[in-house]
């Protein structure tokens, strides 16, 4: 359902607004958490990266968030980069992330060419204008969140698929820096999920269902479910869970559903890949691992990743 969560309001009062939800809860969430983690990478090691691959022509932005996110995580390699960057490419499913981003690295640095790319960056086919020699920014784990069953067998085999998918779309020689926390320790995933604002963006996806999907089947209740969550070790998979809080039955497509109090649907996964596992993945997507920039407890890493053809 991942592509779901970003949804955006239509009309005055509409209760589907997953995009600002998780602006609201990126803003609230705490200091320790992987998305500041992260940023902190970013803002002590970006000349490191940038040294790793300059000259560097187009920056291609795969989901580059609210204006947080892009402050933290685009702005320092904009900088870095300097005059030999030439054109920037924001890609994402929400038309407000795209064009928010894009209009705010255009006024950043005059000259730069800026595109805003509203669509799916993992859809094969995807035409980007990329300019000679590329980075690409994947920050937020937004690469962990594959659908699977939970206490899937086949984690590393799905990265690698999606890996896969970003080779598609992206020049060979691309390097790709993927920001994917790596803590493996449950009590830590279940501190940092356990935040209203998380969950009220998570069960929001439940109101984007009913607008879109089933506007006229009465039997599902958007309101009669509750976050729940899981972790699954050997699987390296976070499941962030929806919850029945009552009996619903309803019909979708010509098909009957029916869901008993207490039956839990997987909305969405965070897959925590730690290094070797990455490292494994890249392999088995024919991709040449370059090297992780991490904090100082490895509980969050940026991994460079060259895509190789074939």
């Amino acid at each position: 359902m991942e592509r779901w969560q970003y949804l955006e309001p239509r009309y005055e009062g509409d209760p589907v607004r997953g995009s600002k939800l998780w602006n609201i809860w990126e803003s609230a969430a705490g200091d320790d958490n992987m998305l500041k983690r992260q940023g902190r990478i970013i803002a002590e090691q970006a000349a490191d990266m940038v040294a790793l691959t300059k000259p560097c022509h187009t920056l291609v932005d795969l989901g580059p968030g609210g204006m947080n996110a892009v402050i933290r995580n685009t702005v320092p390699f904009i900088e870095q980069y300097g005059e030999d960057l030439s054109t920037y490419i924001a890609v994402d499913v929400s038309m407000e992330a795209t064009s928010s981003s894009k209009n705010y690295i255009e006024n950043l640095k005059s000259g730069l060419m800026c595109h805003a790319v509203h669509d799916d960056f993992l859809k094969s086919g995807l035409s980007l204008p990329t300019d000679r020699k590329t980075v690409a920014l994947f920050m937020g784990g937004t690469i962990g969140n594959i659908e699977a069953e939970q206490n899937t067998r086949n984690a590393l085999s799905l990265m690698a698929s999606r890996i896969r998918q970003l080779k598609q779309n992206l020049p060979v020689g691309t390097v790709i820096f993927i920001g994917l926390e790596a803590t493996q320790s449950g009590s830590i995933l279940f501190g940092d999920y356990d935040h209203p604002r998380h969950a009220e963006f998570e069960m929001n996806i439940m109101h984007g269902i009913k607008r879109d999907i089933l506007s006229r089947e009465k039997g599902f209740n958007p309101d009669a479910w509750k976050y729940s969550m899981a972790w699954w070790p050997d699987s390296y998979q976070f499941c962030h869970l929806a919850e029945a809080t009552h009996k619903q039955k309803f019909s979708m497509r010509g098909k009957e559903f029916e869901f008993e109090k207490g039956t839990q649907l997987v909305i969405d996964n965070s897959f925590k890949f730690p290094i070797l596992a990455m490292q494994r993945s890249a392999q088995i997507a024919g991709t040449k691992y370059l090297r992780p920039f991490l904090d100082n407890e490895g509980r969050m890493v940026i991994h460079a990743l060259k895509l190789c053809g074939g």
